[in-house]
């Protein structure tokens, strides 16, 4: 299938509260060189044209904030601000509900809100490899493991430590077949609640899904040292 014609939506997971960053709000707030970083999120999406479509879930005290705020910046492509559940899945599936009030689309994919440094390439690739293997139920952007892994007990031995090579580190966006991801999240909320990898839960059903290998840049940030990280690859990129 031609991966120029597939249409693609994203819901961006924008309701957590980064108690790690302990900046006084939420992470998806805070600035980074001066603009908040759900913007940066959400301009870096905007700017690539393989993105038909955003939905945007946040905390639900802040979804008139953001609304005004993405029609005060012209981020045309988000369709729907929408209010986050309690944990991440159930936001993710508030998200899916919105975006499936607004059309239909072909690939539907998932990216974190505090995931401002992503960029197109890693987009067209997760798009390309849908788009060449109609077998594919999904694509992850990840990186292969820097990093030996031990897997550990709850008293903190190690117990194994697996070959790194087999070994990725998964990032976002994560896109799927939407009938793929509508069905994997079609389950009682009980059996949501913990996920934090969309891809597991198609994973859970049998789907057949591959990585492509995305950029040591588009890390999550967690914490101050990311935040400086981010700032200072921001700072490079203007250059």
């Amino acid at each position: 299938m031609d991966d120029s014609r597939l249409s693609l939506a994203l819901v961006v997971a924008a309701a957590g509260y980064g108690v790690r960053l302990d900046s006084g709000l939420p992470k998806q707030y805070v600035p980074l060189l001066g603009i908040p970083m759900i913007q940066r999120t959400l301009g870096a999406l905007s700017a690539c044209d393989a993105v038909r479509a955003l939905v945007v879930v946040v905390n639900s005290q802040d979804v008139e904030y953001c609304q005004e705020e993405i029609k005060l910046e012209r981020i045309a492509k988000v369709v729907r601000v929408t209010a986050g559940g309690d944990e991440r899945p159930l936001s993710v599936r508030n998200g899916l509900r919105a975006l499936a009030e607004t059309g239909t689309y072909d690939l539907v994919g998932v990216h974190d809100g505090a995931r401002p440094l992503v960029t197109c390439e890693e987009i067209n690739k997760a798009v390309q490899a849908l788009g060449g293997d109609p077998a594919l139920d999904g694509v992850v952007v990840a990186v292969p493991s820097i990093d030996t892994i031990k897997v550990v007990d709850e008293s903190g031995l190690i117990m194994s430590t697996p070959e790194r090579r087999y070994l990725w580190r998964a990032q976002t966006p994560q896109i799927f077949r939407r009938q793929a991801l509508l069905d994997a999240y079609d389950i009682p909320e009980d059996a949501l609640r913990g996920a934090t990898d969309d891809a597991s839960l198609v994973e859970a059903r049998g789907g057949r899904l591959a990585v492509v290998e995305g950029s040591q840049e588009n890390f999550k940030v967690t914490n101050r040292v990311d935040l400086r990280h981010a700032e200072q690859i921001l700072a490079e990129r203007r250059r």
